[in-house]
C-alpha cells in the first residue's frame, strides 16, 4: 500500500520543554497524531493530548508509535526518541580507547495514502513537518513516498530527494543557495524547508526525475554517496554547534560513572593493601613532641611529583609497601575524604594527611620535625 514516511533527526539539547513542544506539534494536527505510544506493543493511549502524555512520562522518551493498527500492510506506525541532552549515542572500544558516535533524537512516522487522500490531509502533513522540525530544532528531516533508502547517518550520506526536505542551520550555513531553491522557505529555526512538488505522489521515471534535479545539482552527486568522513556534508559537530545548548556529550556522564566505579574498586584495594602493611608493623609509630604542620594544595600531577620527592628524600615507609599504598589511596580517594597515616622516615616520624577538596585537587598536611617542614618548603620554593 502507498504511504508517506516522515523521518526527522535532531542534535538539539533536549529538555522537558522542548519535548513538550514536540507533543504540541502533534496536537495541532490530531488527524495525523499517533493514537498509542510506548514499548512493543505500544500501550499508552494518547489522551487527552500528546503534550500531556510526554510531560507526564518525562525524559527519556523512547517510544514506538501507532496511528492505525490494522493487519499489515494496513498499519501506520513510527517512533519517537527524545533523550536528555544531545541524545542517543553508541560507543566502541578501539585499542583501549572509547570512540563514540552521537545519534541524537529522532521522530519517524508512516501514513497511508488512504488517509492522505482525504481533503486537506497533504497540506496538514506539510504543516506538521514544519511544526515538528521547529519544535525539535532538527538538523534534517524529510517526508516522501516510503521507499528503500541507503543506510547511513546524515553526516555520511543524504538519503535522497523527497517531497518535503528540511535542511537545518548547519546545512544552510554550508549551502546558502538552499534559500533560493524553488519551493524553499526559511523557517524560524534558521533551517530551510523545500517542498519539491504540490503532489507527493509522483510517477516513477528513468534517471533523475525533474522535480529532484535542482536539489541534486545544488548538493552534487557526491552528497548522495556514502563517505566517512564526508567532505560535502556538515559533520555532527557542525549540527551540534548550530543548535544552542549544552556542549556536554551524553557519554561524558557515562564515562564519569565508569571512572567512579573503577576508582572505587581501586580505592578499596589500596585501602586493603595499606591496612595489611600497617598491620605488619612490630610497634606503633608516634609523632615527636616538636612536630609542626606544613600544608598546601596540589593538583593531581603536582601531588604525584611531591609524593615522589618525599619518597626520595625521606625514604623509610614512603619507599616501602606502606608508601605505595598511601599514594594509591590518595590517587583514588573520593571527594571530601579526609585521612592520614603516621610514617617512619629517615627524619623521624611523619604524619602525612590529605583532604580531597575538589576533583583533581589534594590538600596535603605534613606533620613532622622542623627539618621535615624545611624539606617540604624546598619543594615549593
Amino acid at each position: 500500500m502507498d504511504q508517506l514516511r516522515l523521518s526527522i533527526v535532531s542534535f538539539a539539547d533536549m529538555t522537558a520543554e522542548r519535548a513538550a513542544a514536540v507533543g504540541r506539534a502533534y496536537d495541532a494536527h490530531p488527524a495525523l497524531r499517533p493514537t498509542k505510544v510506548g514499548g512493543d506493543p505500544a500501550r499508552i493511549v494518547v489522551a487527552p493530548s500528546m503534550e500531556q502524555v510526554i510531560t507526564a512520562h518525562g525524559l527519556p522518551v523512547e517510544w514506538l508509535t501507532v496511528r492505525r493498527q490494522g493487519r499489515w500492510p494496513d498499519f501506520e506506525g513510527g517512533q519517537i526518541d527524545l533523550l536528555p541532552g544531545r541524545g542517543g549515542y553508541s560507543g566502541n572500544k578501539m585499542s583501549g580507547e572509547w570512540e563514540f558516535s552521537l545519534w541524537g533524537h529522532a521522530v519517524q512516522q508512516d501514513w497511508l495514502r488512504t488517509l492522505l487522500d482525504e481533503p486537506g490531509a497533504v497540506d496538514d502533513a506539510a504543516a506538521l513537518v514544519e511544526d515538528l522540525v521547529v519544535a525539535i530544532d532538527a538538523a534534517y528531516g524529510r517526508l516522501g513516498v516510503a521507499v528503500r533508502t541507503p543506510r547511513g547517518s546524515i553526516d555520511r550520506i543524504l538519503p535522497g530527494v523527497f517531497w518535503l526536505n528540511y535542511f537545518g542551520p548547519a546545512f544552510v550555513a554550508a549551502r546558502p543557495g538552499l534559500r533560493g531553491v524553488r519551493g524553499a522557505r526559511e523557517l524560524a529555526s534558521g533551517g530551510v524547508l523545500v517542498r519539491t512538488t504540490d503532489d507527493p505522489w509522483q510517477p516513477s521515471a528513468d534517471g533523475v526525475p525533474g522535480w529532484q534535479a535542482e536539489l541534486r545539482e545544488l548538493f552534487g552527486a557526491e552528497a548522495f554517496e556514502f563517505r566517512d568522513p564526508h567532505p560535502a556534508l556538515p559533520s555532527v559537530a557542525d549540527h551540534v554547534a548550530a543548535a544552542p545548548g549544552t556542549q556536554e556529550m551524553p557519554w561524558e556522564r557515562w564515562l564519569d560513572e565508569q571512572q567512579a566505579k573503577d576508582d572505587a574498586r581501586k580505592h578499596a584495594g589500596a585501602r586493603r593493601r595499606l591496612a595489611a602493611a600497617l598491620a605488619r608493623r612490630s610497634a606503633p609509630v608516634d609523632l615527636p613532641p616538636d612536630a609542626v604542620e606544613w600544608s598546601t594544595s596540589f593538583d593531581a600531577a603536582d601531588w604525584d611529583d611531591f609524593a615522589t620527592y618525599l619518597t626520595r628524600t625521606l625514604r623509610g615507609d614512603l619507599s616501602a609497601a606502606i608508601g605505595r599504598a598511601v599514594r594509591a589511596v590518595v590517587a583514588t580517594a573520593p571527594l571530601d575524604q579526609e585521612d592520614g597515616v603516621v610514617l617512619e622516615t629517615t627524619m623521624g616520624a611523619v604524619r602525612l594527611g590529605w583532604f580531597i577538596d575538589d576533583v583533581g585537587t589534594v590538600d596535603v598536611y605534613v606533620h613532622g620535625s622542623p627539618q621535615v617542614s624545611a624539606v617540604c618548603d624546598a619543594f615549593v620554593d
